[in-house]
Formats: structure tokens, C-alpha cells, sequence
């Protein structure tokens, strides 16, 4: 809502948007184990595991941009930000076809 401009720019909100965006990047390469690459529903793209390497440094530059982001004072910095954090999320989920 605040990129948007449909919420007023709040500073506490916005850091606390990029450190869950932070923290979600660091943890999101251990919930697809080697073990997971068949089974259950998986949606996730067999390079997932073929480029483990790439996979790594995708959510290594998101949680880079979204470090980045927590540091923004105004509402045009948090648009900047905001938008280079979650074009991550797309990039990732077109390349590896992660179920958004």
C-alpha cells in the first residue's frame, strides 16, 4: 500500500517489510533439500537443483536488496527499493517455476 501511495510512508513499516524480505532470503535455499526434488507437489523446476549455485546467489542478491532497502527515509527511496526487492521474487519464480 505504501508503494502504492495508498498508505502514508512509514519508516518502522518499511524496515520491517525488508527485514522479513531479508530473513525469508536466508532461509528459503534450505526448504528445497536435495530430498525434495520428486514427491509431493512440487511445482519447483528440476534447475532448482541442477544450478544449486544460481539458486544460492538469487536469494543472496534478494536478501542484498533487501538489506539495501531497510536503510530507505522516504517514500521514493522505499519505491526504488521496494521495486528492485521484488523483481527478485519474479526472476526466481520464472526461472525455477517456484508455486508463488
Amino acid at each position: 500500500a505504501m508503494a502504492k501511495g495508498e498508505a502514508a510512508f512509514d519508516s518502522a513499516k518499511a524496515q520491517a517489510i525488508f527485514k522479513t524480505y531479508a530473513d525469508a532470503a536466508k532461509k528459503m535455499p534450505a526448504m528445497f533439500p536435495d530430498t525434495s526434488k520428486t514427491g509431493g507437489e512440487t511445482t519447483a523446476a528440476p534447475k532448482v537443483w541442477d544450478d544449486q549455485a544460481g539458486f544460492k546467489a538469487a536469494f543472496a542478491k534478494f536478501e542484498t536488496d533487501a538489506a539495501a532497502g531497510a536503510t530507505v527515509a522516504s517514500l521514493d527511496g522505499f519505491r526504488t527499493a521496494f521495486g528492485a526487492a521484488t523483481k527478485n521474487c519474479g526472476a526466481c519464480h520464472e526461472v525455477y517455476r517456484v508455486k508463488k
